[in-house]
């Protein structure tokens, strides 16, 4: 593409060398913390791999999961105060019109919505995947609701392989009602890994056709071609940057909270 690169040691060194405007964060969540805070006091727009940041070292208490709240905050108050867009990478909220496609008869308005399932398959094992796969569930609540709590989470590992399989459960309340939510996440290795989520039982199971990464979402009698969500991501990412939307603190901020919450609720 003709396009001449030039090596960093660290992201420190380059936001000092050369003029960036916008940084994507895609390393483990261990560094997320670190990196995030030099783009924001460079003043550089960040999209970032969902988490927002989670530590190394196990999440045991509450203290702990607040001490990793407050440094949320400080990211998402550095961003504001310096007017630029934090925003995570989040793609699944972008198939909601395949969704509504495959199933027109499925009436979008929140109020009708009782149940919301999603199963994902995370290369990792045991609470780590609930680290990188909830996030995607807790993002489309958000799109789906808004602001939210979340109640009664209970948790079972229906294989007979621990930490390869678990089905989390939770209420989610929200400003209209509240909505039934089902986790299920199995770790494999399969590739393109198995995904989909259903709303009031309606499954949409999203469909790869290698090797031209062409995506659709299936029911059982239906297959409704959709964009590739990541390209939408960072689409909006950009739009939110040139419209000076900053940053959405409730998205960011509940979104860890509830990641914490749902964490600290299931047994190791």
């Amino acid at each position: 593409y003709g396009i001449r690169g030039r090596a960093f040691a660290g992201m420190e060194e380059a936001l000092e060398a050369v003029p960036i405007d916008i940084v994507a964060i895609c390393s483990p969540s261990s560094t997320h913390y670190r990196y995030l805070e030099a783009a924001t006091t460079a003043g550089c727009h960040a999209f970032c791999e969902k988490p927002l940041w989670w530590p190394e070292q196990e999440m045991r208490t509450p203290e702990c999961a607040q001490r990793l709240v407050n440094d949320a905050q400080r990211l998402v108050e550095r961003a504001r105060e310096s007017n630029i867009t934090l925003q995570l990478n989040t793609q699944w909220v972008f198939t909601l019109p395949g969704f509504y496609t495959l199933y027109p008869q499925q009436n979008p308005d929140l109020r009708t919505i009782e149940t919301f399932s999603m199963w994902l398959s995370p290369q990792s094992t045991g609470k780590d995947m609930i680290i990188d796969a909830a996030p995607h569930a807790l993002s489309m609540l958000y799109a789906l609701f808004g602001a939210g709590r979340i109640e009664d989470i209970r948790c079972d590992s229906p294989s007979d392989e621990p930490g390869r399989d678990l089905q989390i459960v939770f209420d989610y309340l929200h400003a209209t009602g509240d909505c039934t939510v089902s986790l299920g996440l199995n770790s494999t290795d399969v590739l393109p890994k198995p995904a989909a989520y259903a709303i009031n039982q309606q499954r949409a199971d999203r469909h790869v056709e290698l090797p031209d990464y062409l995506i659709s979402l299936r029911s059982s009698d239906r297959q409704v071609p959709i964009v590739d969500p990541l390209m939408c991501s960072v689409k909006n990412c950009l739009g939110s940057i040139h419209s000076g939307c900053g940053v959405d603190e409730t998205a960011l901020i509940d979104g860890m909270e509830h990641l914490l919450q749902i964490y600290l609720a299931i047994d190791p």
